[in-house]
């Protein structure tokens, strides 16, 4: 007892042993991680606030521009009242994101309103109306609470005439005017000067508007507020909940970013969690403003991935362990005694009787060591022998497996590659399509948004037909159902629509071909007439399938750019590798011959015996060059070579390899 519980302590140490570097490289690269997670967090929360800024400097802009043509209404700037009050009104309907305008003469009395009244933001601002008319500047301020539901924010705008003209009528109408005791109209001076501020325009925002422009960046984790001196314009919920927390925390980037500082810093909310914060200051002379975008730190994230997968591991190894106990137990019990009783046949007591007991493979023993004490030499020797054929048989399993695994992983990679090069950028483009689309917002047209979508219609039609190539690529139903020659004839036509000449011809009867050979013929002419669409840049290919009672050969021609067999070698391109690999298998050579600006040649043979027919190189040069002559005559090539050019891609070329031959071959390699 004291070895076994010997043995169960060392395989523990053993096991922790194991488990420390394994934990320590975890760490390290959870750690390096965490790092480029938040540089790329930072980024990110920077391109959104840039976003945002870009936004809200476009709508001001857009105010300012508007409000600029409105104070050169004559009835704006000589101050007449009604007239000054009707035009108020139609430029408050025209501008929905305006809930009130006003007004207000040089000494800063009403002269007319429209829309929300302008009472709570009038008391106590008069030093800054005054501002404005000393300055002529236009000025954004902060957040105005008017009631428990409605909070705006202010634009003033100077009003001023450009002109001599303008400021002319100003001051004559302001002399024939006299002051109504209701403030009704007021008086600028009995001289006005071009340039001078003779009243300003007020403008209210409400909040709410200006919420719904920019909190629907806000997603998930993601919060942002505008902020001000010791005020919260506009925020997400988790900061205006508490917003003299937010910024109490954040006073000190708060007041940086209001200085023109643009930086990331973290800080701890009120739920405790650690969290990167993002600010700028908005891009807008005359607002005061700041920009934050603030999300948990990746390290806080990471903290609580950590504890659970502790938590996790050391259950899981309490349970390992203890029905490890507890199986080895059951398993050693009868195995004691068992040791017990062959060590009293060991020592010649072979007509002890042996108790069979424990599990069925435990029993089974049981009775072989009760037939030793009969047949001891002939039963170790049948053991010895059953022991071997199980190795031998686990060995050829291996085997098997290893091979069947190669093959799967094989077609894998080949699907992974068709997935990831056809279907992927795909639906790629039209993810950053549709992300243009919802980042564009507001700030586009309907006919811009009309065509932005079908442009993203178009590309996930186009990822639509590819998959099901790929899936139609994984077993054509023709190849089982008419053969070989209509399956290569049904893809030719696809790669037609690809605006690449295709021609297919047939040379002799069709071949009475088994389903491994037709399947291995299929798959080759398909992968070679994959890489001409997506490498070659050729503009005609030509497939001949040759056919007698003595070699089946089957030929890839096209005029495309061709590559240098001898730099452009990669044994790993899975086109190549699946191509070799299916010649193999069909007892056939796989040859290519080619050269930069030369064209591609792709040639398969395969005979009824199980010798593989020699293949007439310079014929096959020949007949190259004859096509691409002809091509380049009619005018229909572009990546054929100058006559004569064809020999020196000889040059590289050696005998095509043989079943059984020395590993003597042309260059394969196609384009990858």
């Amino acid at each position: 007892m004291s070895r076994h519980l010997s043995l169960r302590a060392r395989f523990l140490l053993f096991a922790v042993a194991c488990l420390l570097p394994l934990l320590v490289v975890v760490a390290f690269f959870l750690d390096r991680g965490i790092e480029r997670n938040t540089q790329q967090l930072v980024s990110a929360e920077g391109s959104l606030a840039q976003v945002i800024n870009r936004q809200l400097r476009t709508q001001f802009k857009d105010n300012t521009e508007t409000f600029s043509n409105l104070s050169h209404q004559p009835e704006i700037f000589e101050m007449r009242p009604s007239a000054a009050g009707t035009t108020l009104g139609q430029y408050q309907t025209a501008l929905p994101e305006i809930s009130g305008i006003f007004l207000l003469d040089a000494d800063g009395t009403l002269v007319a309103q429209s829309g929300q009244q302008p009472g709570p933001v009038l008391t106590g601002n008069s030093a800054l109306f005054q501002q404005v008319v000393s300055s002529g500047t236009s000025i954004v301020t902060g957040r105005y609470q008017l009631d428990d539901k409605t909070s705006v924010i202010l634009m003033i705008f100077p009003v001023m005439p450009v002109s001599d003209q303008e400021a002319q009528n100003a001051s004559s109408t302001t002399e024939s005017v006299p002051p109504a005791p209701d403030a009704e109209s007021t008086s600028v001076g009995n001289s006005v000067k071009p340039g001078q501020v003779v009243g300003v325009i007020g403008a209210m925002i409400n909040t709410d508007r200006l919420a719904a422009t920019i909190l629907p960046y806000a997603r998930g984790d993601t919060d942002i507020a505008l902020v001000t001196n010791n005020q919260v314009i506009v925020g997400s919920p988790k900061i205006t909940n508490n917003p003299d927390q937010f910024l109490h925390r954040l006073n000190n980037p708060i007041s940086l970013s209001l200085a023109g500082d643009t930086d990331s810093t973290t800080y701890t909310d009120n739920n405790g969690t650690k969290r990167l914060v993002y600010f700028m200051p908005l891009d807008f002379d005359g607002a005061q403003w700041s920009i934050f975008v603030t999300n948990p730190t990746p390290r806080s994230y990471a903290q609580s991935l950590i504890v659970q997968s502790i938590v996790a591991l050391a259950l899981a190894a309490f349970v390992i362990l203890a029905m490890a106990f507890f199986f080895g137990e059951m398993t050693a019990r009868p195995l004691r005694l068992l040791t017990a009783q062959a060590a009293a046949i060991r020592h010649g007591q072979f007509r002890h009787s042996i108790e069979s007991t424990g599990a069925s493979e435990i029993h089974d023993l049981a009775d072989a060591f009760a037939g030793m004490a009969h047949q001891i030499e002939a039963q170790m020797h049948g053991m010895d022998e059953s022991r071997q054929e199980r190795e031998h048989q686990a060995q050829e399993m291996r085997e098997l497996l290893r091979r069947t695994l190669r093959l799967q992983e094989d077609e894998r990679r080949r699907i992974a590659s068709e997935i990831h090069d056809a279907v992927s950028p795909l639906i790629t483009g039209a993810l950053y399509q549709a992300r243009a689309i919802q980042l564009g917002g507001e700030s586009s047209t309907p006919e811009e948004q009309a065509d932005s979508l079908a442009s993203v219609n178009q590309l996930l039609e186009q990822a639509s037909k590819e998959l099901h190539s790929v899936i139609f690529d994984l077993r054509p139903p023709d190849l089982d159902d008419i053969g070989v020659v209509a399956a290569i004839r049904a893809y030719i036509k696809t790669i037609e629509r690809t605006g690449i000449a295709a021609q297919f011809e047939v040379v002799g009867d069709s071949p009475n071909l088994t389903p491994e050979v037709r399947l291995g013929i299929y798959r080759i002419v398909q992968e070679a007439l994959h890489n001409v669409v997506r490498h070659a840049r050729a503009d005609d290919v030509v497939v001949q399938l040759e056919s007698s009672d003595e070699v089946l050969r089957v030929t890839i021609r096209d005029n495309g750019t061709g590559f240098d067999p001898t730099t452009a070698v990669q044994p790993t391109s899975l086109g190549l590798l699946s191509m070799r690999e299916r010649a193999a298998a069909i007892g056939a050579s796989f040859t290519i011959v080619t050269r930069p600006g030369g064209g591609t040649v792709i040639l398969i043979e395969r005979k009824s015996s199980e010798d593989v027919t020699m293949i007439d190189i310079d014929a096959l040069l020949e007949s190259e060059a004859a096509h691409q002559q002809s091509v380049a005559t009619n005018g229909t090539g572009n990546g054929h070579a100058p006559d004569g050019e064809l020999s020196s891609a000889a040059e590289s070329l050696t005998s095509p390899q043989r079943h059984g031959a020395d590993d003597r071959s042309l260059p394969r390699t196609l384009p990858a």
